[in-house]
């Protein structure tokens, strides 16, 4: 395991050697000779590749891009925090600590020999990322992970890419109980997917599991393939990224330990944070421009004494915002929580009703302890349709001049949902839609578990 907090000394290594035959890549190295080295005090970001277009691509990145929407990125290439280099990977190759290792899916699955030195950079403690058309279910299983666990620091960890079997087993064994046959299940069948999917076992690090939707649309607002400059620029957006999320807990370190030493004490919840912040990232292209984002955190709370035998009660808070680029407006979002076990039922949630207005409460009573706030830049309808005989929260937000089509881009969302579950396997399913001008629609979709 490596050291905390490193954040300046995080390397990304995109793995992509273009096949002589095919339209699509594979990885050039075989056993470890040579060191990636990340000596530096920056972000490495280093491409190993055949492909000699990849080089102008990231040229033209640096260079010629405008987009304000990267404008982050951009400047961190520039101030050389983070440094991009694209080789021709001739010989065999180490990858340094702190590393990320980016591959493309179609090329990984099937070859045991990639699969072997990936899973060692895992078990190593780097970072390793599949991109292409690849969910968490399938990374878990090209990489041949039993398990894509995220660790609490409590009982239990947050699983990642469980299958529909594998869910409904653990109900059916913990709970002595069926699933109902709602949408938790019926989603899975669309054909969303994820675009990059990253995993650490180092649980000292930020955002240990990642999982980013990468979509492209025409003029007319019909899906079309992902281009790799797009690919290409997630790379070292998601780098860009996470060095911002490891300076974020330095800096919150450091607050801590100053806070503490002039004996400030936090005070005693009634109840407990089970999950970290986890980021769904979904974006939006046009013609291959970026001009729309969806990030979605969610935090899992578990009622810390309920004094009920039977159940243990739940409340999942989803955080959304949406934002808009280059002319594209965003219309609403919409915020989907299921419950999919018949023996579990939905208790309470909030926003509750219809309602509209620039500010609104949240807030559920016994035995969930839960209140927050909203506050939108104007004011907004929200439309309710939840349903406790059906056991799900579900709520749209949107502009409250809907003839004017106005845009709420920079809104975020953030509902609760409270519910009760037997045994000790607690799972909901959330899914967020994003809608846009110009028939865009993004959508993130994870089912929550948590068992302990």
């Amino acid at each position: 395991m490596k050291k905390k907090g490193k954040a300046s000394k995080i390397a990304c290594v995109g793995l992509l050697a273009s096949a002589l035959t095919f339209n699509n890549y594979s990885i050039m190295f075989d056993a470890k000779a040579d060191t990636v080295s990340n000596s530096s005090a920056n972000s490495q970001v280093v491409i190993l590749t055949k492909d000699s277009t990849v080089d102008r691509t990231i040229e033209q990145f640096e260079d010629q891009n405008k987009d304000a929407a990267l404008t982050d990125v951009q400047e961190k290439i520039e101030n050389k925090e983070i440094q991009v280099d694209v080789t021709d990977s001739s010989k065999d190759t180490v990858f340094d600590e702190d590393t990320s290792i980016f591959a493309d899916a179609t090329e990984v699955e099937g070859n045991s020999q990639y699969q072997k030195v990936l899973k060692q950079e895992l078990n190593d403690g780097n970072r390793v990322f599949l991109y292409g058309d690849v969910s968490a279910e399938e990374y878990k299983d090209i990489l041949g992970l039993d398990k894509i666990t995220v660790d609490n620091d409590s009982a239990g960890d947050l699983e990642f890419g469980s299958s529909d079997d594998e869910i409904k087993s653990n109900i059916a064994e913990d709970k002595n109980s069926k699933v109902k046959e709602d949408e938790f299940f019926k989603d899975t069948e669309s054909k969303f997917t994820s675009h990059i999917i990253g995993y650490t076992l180092d649980d000292s690090k930020e955002l240990q599991f990642i999982d980013i939707s990468v979509n492209n649309f025409d003029g007319d607002g019909k899906s079309i393939p992902n281009s790799e400059s797009m690919l290409m620029q997630e790379v070292m957006s998601t780098q860009s990224e996470i060095l911002d999320a490891e300076n974020e807990h330095l800096a919150d370190e450091a607050e801590n330990n100053k806070t503490s030493m002039i004996g400030v004490k936090k005070a005693h919840a009634t109840n407990v944070r089970v999950k970290d912040t986890y980021n769904l990232v979904a974006k939006g292209y046009r013609l291959g421009l970026l001009v729309a984002r969806m990030d979605t955190d969610y935090h899992l709370y578990k009622q810390n004494s309920d004094g009920n035998k039977k159940y243990d009660y739940f409340t999942l808070k989803p955080v959304t915002q949406v934002h808009s680029y280059k002319g594209i407006w965003a219309g609403s979002i919409l915020t989907d929580i299921d419950v999919p076990s018949d023996s579990d039922h939905l208790d309470t949630w909030a926003p509750m009703g219809d309602r509209g207005g620039a500010k609104m409460s949240v807030s559920l009573g016994f035995p969930f302890n839960i209140s927050a706030g909203m506050s939108f830049s104007e004011s907004l309808v929200l439309d309710d349709r939840s349903s406790l005989a059906y056991d799900y929260a579900r709520w749209q937000i949107k502009d409250s001049a809907i003839e004017l089509n106005q845009n709420i881009s920079g809104t975020t969302f953030n509902p609760v949902a409270g519910w009760a579950s037997t045994g000790t396997y607690a799972t909901v399913g959330l899914k967020v839609v994003g809608s846009f001008s110009n028939y865009i629609t993004l959508t993130t979709k994870t089912k929550v578990t948590y068992d302990y």
